[in-house]
């Protein structure tokens, strides 16, 4: 009597990170891609790396996206024939852009840009230069 034992074990996929997608009317212009869930599931020893990743995403995204928008597949398959399928989703939420914000982008960018050039030496010279003549006129 023979007897054939696999070897059998869980490959484990968690949390991992598909790098940044690019969004179009956003305001921000890219946004990180995740797993939905765990793509774990069980593999023979033998056959562990033979294991075949193929990821899609969506053609074109447009903002607004919503924390959890599904933005691609990912699909994992062994000699041909998928073992898993899992959605990868967006890990925030990006608004539409519109006056507002772009405003307030300009705005934020504008006096951040100034707070770092003001720590400058010369550019405090000049400042603190410029604020005794102004109270002397």
């Amino acid at each position: 009597m023979v007897s054939l034992i696999l070897q059998i074990f869980l490959l484990e996929i968690k949390e991992i990170l598909f790098g940044n997608v690019t969004i179009e009317k956003g305001v921000s212009s890219q946004i990180d891609a995740v797993l939905e869930e765990d793509a774990s599931f069980f593999v023979e020893k033998t056959k562990s790396s033979q294991v075949i990743q193929n990821v899609t995403f969506s053609e074109s995204l447009e903002a607004p996206i919503e924390k959890g928008y599904v933005i691609g597949k990912v699909t994992y398959s062994i000699d041909n024939k998928v073992v898993k399928t899992v959605n990868i989703v967006a890990s925030d939420t990006v608004k539409k852009i519109n006056l507002v914000n772009m405003s307030t982008n300009l705005y934020d960018n504008w006096f951040n840009l100034l707070r770092k050039y003001y720590k400058s030496p010369f550019l405090q010279g000049f400042y603190f230069f410029f604020n005794i003549s102004l109270h002397f006129m």
